[in-house]
């Protein structure tokens, strides 16, 4: 009996570790990156490394200029608009919650000029 009671215990101090170890559940690290050349924006969400996280969002933005603007270790968002002279702008921003983060991508957007700035089609907020 104290043998089983053993590899229960080694048991559950190597699950605790392996949790710890990919982050303890808490997500891990968001990236946002943004092409001003192609209009194209990726967030990207649970990168093991805020560098993996970085990376991935540049690939999945898939252009050659495509830039990190903001790393974020909770929720991220990016907001898109033309200003009255027909330049587009973008704003990212985090929070706490993707409604949070979103609210704040869209104030910077305004604040860059952008009129009627909202979640980017098909690219909406995310969290980690």
């Amino acid at each position: 009996m104290t043998t089983v009671r053993w590899i229960h215990a080694f048991a559950a101090l190597a699950a605790a570790l392996l949790l710890a170890a990919c982050g303890g559940g808490d997500g891990g690290y968001g990236s946002i990156a943004i092409s001003e050349s192609n209009a194209r924006v990726a967030i990207v969400t649970d990168g093991l490394t805020q560098s993996i996280a970085n990376d991935e969002a540049r690939d999945e933005c898939d252009a050659k200029d495509c830039t990190v603007v903001l790393q974020f270790e909770r929720c991220g968002a990016a907001s898109s608009a033309l200003t009255t002279g027909g330049v587009r702008v973008y704003g990212v921003a985090a929070g706490g919650s993707a409604f949070d983060a979103q609210t704040a991508a869209n104030n910077v957007c305004t604040d860059k000029g952008g009129v009627g700035c909202t979640a980017i089609p098909n690219l909406p907020a995310k969290c980690t």
